[in-house]
């Protein structure tokens, strides 16, 4: 027994001197957190993440662990990066989304190559996001980087400490902006550092935003879950959820500020039919600009387009027919982005709808014709065009939607008033587009046809059906069709006109309607009359030998 004992007294005087010899201050700058699972115990602990068992007198010591054959699971541990195993080789990342143009350029390599999914990223590479460009990069913790357009980034070092106790990834932003998150609770401890020319921002467990902004001598950070480390200049502060801080070079970090609540989106519509989007919402107190996403998931891992704007509308966005997912911020006079607004929306501008011919907004209807026309769409197969009594094509009275020609004549006549028509296109590969507006349009009043005509020596009457309350006609009599030689031309709310008799030969009469409201309808179509003569020439022909006589 006492044997046993000097034994265990021995053992712990040897760990005791290997300590003092290998690191006799353990006060160390960094360390990672490991918590304790069934089975622990400090010597396995060691041997699986520690460069040298030497270092388990060490470890109990700094952690003040009471039996370390015995430590319950739940227990957190501090373990210095100085004494851990560190394995960087092989150690990657992988692209698990790609938008729009994205560069590589390998550590060992000058050239730019275009980044693909599912392509493995190291340490030394740079990745490179153009114009409308995004890249989403998963590294061996789980935790997400999504690259924004115009952005630029280096992947210091990646390197897993212990027996993936921790896995260290650092990041250097070099132009634009990062969305980053890092997972909460994982078998795999994390430390995420983002590091930009005026600042360090290191995670763990958080959702946060770098930004570069004003060529580089500024960094905006903003936690929206978690919490922060910012660090510049020896100075240290932290920033916890829902607020911001701007670093400016060569100055300390500034002091956190809250976020900016989401934009309120209750005015801005879930259907856009036409491009560009014109995306409307209320203005936010407090924010000088405003930052958008477009993405075709909820997650927004597939961004698709962003914009800002320091003035509302927003007006951008070139994106296929589809339904997205829409994300608005504000940005305060700091350069600090706040919370995200987020709603579904759907799109559907293509194939675009024909320009109208006839007939125009407010125009008139022939309501003899009665056709509609408009320009031929280039990628239509064929149209669809509707009648209706109200602007919200609710009290239908024709729909055809086979219409093969940029033509359409209403085969039914239509009463007199006021009417709505709207054609869109089909394409046999976007399908049905948008509708045009809704185009008011009038069937007016046709001009009055002749139903009595009646002569004598010197004057001519004509006679038509009585017109509706507060109607008048304008009359034309012509001696050509095209009526350039108008005889009389004359205004009238009477069912009669009586007109000095001409000579006898061919003459033209047309007539529309006067509306009580001022509206003038078409001219109806031209009638011709023939008009006796007042001496026929079979009257004359008795008299023919002593005409010639004379002349």
């Amino acid at each position: 027994m006492k044997l046993l004992k000097l034994r265990k007294f021995f053992i712990r005087w040897l760990w005791l001197l290997s300590g003092l010899l290998v690191g006799p201050n353990l006060a160390v700058a960094e360390e990672w957190i490991y918590t304790v699972r069934p089975g622990d115990n400090l010597w396995n602990l060691t041997e699986r993440h520690l460069s040298s068992m030497r270092y388990v007198y060490q470890l109990q010591q700094l952690n003040k662990i009471l039996n370390p054959y015995a430590i319950p699971p739940g227990t957190k541990i501090r373990i210095p990066v100085a004494w851990s195993k560190q394995i960087s080789e092989g150690v990657s990342a992988r692209v698990i989304n790609v938008q729009g143009t994205a560069l590589l350029k390998r550590f060992d390599s000058e050239n730019n190559i275009p980044i693909e999914l599912g392509m493995q990223l190291f340490a030394g590479d740079e990745v490179r996001s153009e114009n409308d460009g995004f890249v989403t990069i998963e590294f061996t913790d789980q935790s997400i980087l999504r690259l924004q357009d115009g952005s630029l980034i280096r992947i210091n070092a990646m390197k897993i400490f212990g027996d993936f106790g921790l896995v260290d990834t650092l990041i250097d932003l070099q132009q634009g902006r990062t969305e980053n998150a890092v997972p909460k609770k994982s078998e795999t401890g994390t430390r995420f550092r983002i590091k930009t020319p005026s600042a360090v921002s290191s995670v763990r467990g958080t959702d946060f935003r770098v930004g570069i902004t004003g060529a580089s001598e500024s960094t905006s950070s903003e936690v929206l879950s978690g919490l922060v480390q910012v660090s510049a200049e020896t100075k240290e502060i932290g920033v916890p959820a829902g607020y911001g801080t701007v670093t400016v070079q060569g100055l300390p970090p500034g002091a956190p500020v809250k976020l900016l609540p989401p934009p309120d989106l209750s005015s801005t519509p879930s259907l856009y039919e036409q491009l560009p989007l014109v995306i409307t919402l209320t203005p936010l107190v407090g924010a000088v600009a405003y930052r958008a996403q477009i993405a075709s998931d909820q997650k927004f891992e597939n961004l698709r387009t962003e914009f800002t704007t320091g003035k509302l509308p927003f007006r951008d966005g070139d994106i296929p027919d589809g339904d997205y997912w829409l994300r608005v911020r504000g940005i305060d006079a700091n350069g600090i982005e706040g919370y995200d607004a987020v709603m579904a929306f759907t799109l559907n501008a293509r194939p675009e709808p024909p320009f109208i011919l006839a007939p125009l907004p407010d125009g008139v209807a022939d309501p003899v014709i009665r056709e509609f026309q408009w320009a031929v769409q280039p990628e239509a197969s064929h149209y669809i065009v509707m009648v209706s009594r109200d602007a919200g094509f609710s009290d239908l009275i024709v729909q055809d939607t086979q219409v093969r020609t940029n033509k359409f004549h209403l085969a039914d006549p239509l009463e007199p008033g006021h009417y709505f028509w709207r054609v869109a296109s089909v394409s046999a590969i976007e399908g049905m587009g948008p509708f045009t507006d809704a185009i008011p349009f009038r069937m007016p009043y046709p001009g009055p046809a002749m139903e009595e005509t009646k002569f004598d020596k010197s004057q001519m009457t004509f006679g038509w059906r009585a017109g509706g309350e507060g109607q008048r006609f304008h009359f034309q009599l012509a001696r050509d069709a095209e009526f350039q030689q108008i005889l009389h031309d004359e205004q009238t709310s009477a069912t009669r006109l009586t007109v000095q008799r001409p000579d006898g030969g061919t003459y033209y009469l047309r007539t529309k309607t006067i509306e009580s409201d001022g509206f003038e309808g078409p001219w109806g179509p031209p009638q011709a009359i023939e008009i006796p003569y007042a001496n026929p020439y079979w009257m004359i022909l008795p008299f023919a030998p002593l005409v010639d006589l004379l002349l």
